[in-house]
């Protein structure tokens, strides 16, 4: 097990990024750019990477010969969701630091594997619901918290492409606003209605938009459209509190801010602005640095998994699925995910 880096020892922290395809490289590039982070080692399966992509550093087969040769402080995975979770139960039981990417899993057993490891093992790390992590939906959250009762939640979020060959777009786009809702409410919805509203091609793939209404025991009900075939690049997460609206926008050219309005009056709302991502990187450092931090996101990565199961059965059957009532202690393969 690696020992957690003591807060007095400054050193650039040594990582390997595990999956060498766009977002592999987008952490390679973040990780070699920060002056507390050292990309030591890259994890795949492509043994003739070129130093371009790896930003030269030594790329190995498996995690394990990559610590060996390196003694790394953390594992950032940038792996497809269905490989992920064999992974990192793996990983967490070694007592490795570990970044995941988001959904967690694809189905709730997988994630709940995840979580049993770090109750027996211990966990360091985070899951990337990366708005999470952005100072301007920090802010909201905070906001939230002191004006008083949520009434309602409404998001947009999107892009055109890409599609994805080994899960759907509600895999893909829905976990971050379904992340930042339960940030947002500290509750999970009691059902899901989920409805594909737009269809669009590129050429070569369907490309889809879902919507998904959740309704809380309180009756407060957030409605949310994603997916992959909006024209351009959107994201706007809007909290309605008494009178008073708060929203989290992050434009095509990804900068993001914080409206908030009542009635006609709008204000945007300073706040020193990072890159999710990087903020996201700082906070994975920090809790390495501190030995401390990440149960609770695992917890939410996994509610968020489950929440997801149960829109994609509403897609499925084409009605409202009490998230309640689905029985997720069936075996592995069996629950309609």
């Amino acid at each position: 097990m690696t020992s957690p880096t003591p807060s007095a020892d400054l050193r650039p922290l040594k990582l390997a990024v595990w999956g060498a395809g766009r977002w592999g490289q987008v952490m390679m590039r973040n990780i070699a750019s920060s002056p507390d982070l050292e990309l030591a080692a890259v994890i795949s399966s492509r043994s003739k990477l070129s130093d371009d992509i790896t930003r030269g550093a030594p790329v190995f087969p498996d995690w394990r010969a990559a610590n060996l040769r390196t003694n790394l402080d953390g594992i950032v995975l940038a792996l497809p969701p269905d490989r992920q979770a064999a992974v990192a139960e793996e990983i967490v039981e070694a007592g490795l630091p570990l970044l995941l990417e988001k959904p967690l899993a694809l189905d709730y057993e997988a994630a709940l594997r995840i979580l049993t490891a770090a109750d027996n093992f211990g966990f360091i790390g985070l899951v990337d619901h990366l708005h999470l992590f952005a100072p301007e939906f920090q802010e909201l959250v905070r906001q939230v918290r002191h004006r008083g009762v949520v009434r309602a939640i409404s998001a947009i979020s999107g892009n055109r492409g890409p599609g994805r060959d080994s899960w759907s777009v509600l895999w893909d786009w829905a976990p971050h606003d379904v992340a930042m809702m339960l940030k947002v409410v500290q509750a999970s919805p009691v059902s899901v209605s989920a409805t594909i509203v737009d269809c669009a091609s590129d050429g070569t793939q369907v490309l889809e938009n879902v919507r998904l209404v959740f309704e809380f025991a309180d009756g407060m009900v957030t409605d949310i459209t994603t997916g992959n075939a909006f024209y351009g690049r959107c994201r706007e997460f809007t909290v309605s509190v008494d009178e008073t609206t708060l929203s989290y926008v992050e434009s095509p050219e990804n900068q993001r801010s914080l409206v908030v309005a009542h009635g006609e009056d709008k204000q945007t709302v300073r706040v020193d602005s990072i890159a999710p991502l990087t903020a996201a990187l700082a906070e994975f450092a920090t809790r390495i640095r501190s030995g401390v931090g990440g149960e609770e996101d695992l917890a939410l990565g996994a509610e968020v998994v489950r929440i997801l199961c149960a829109a994609n059965m509403s897609l499925r059957r084409g009605m409202a699925i009490s998230i309640e009532r689905v029985d997720y202690r069936a075996t592995f393969g069996t629950v309609e995910c």
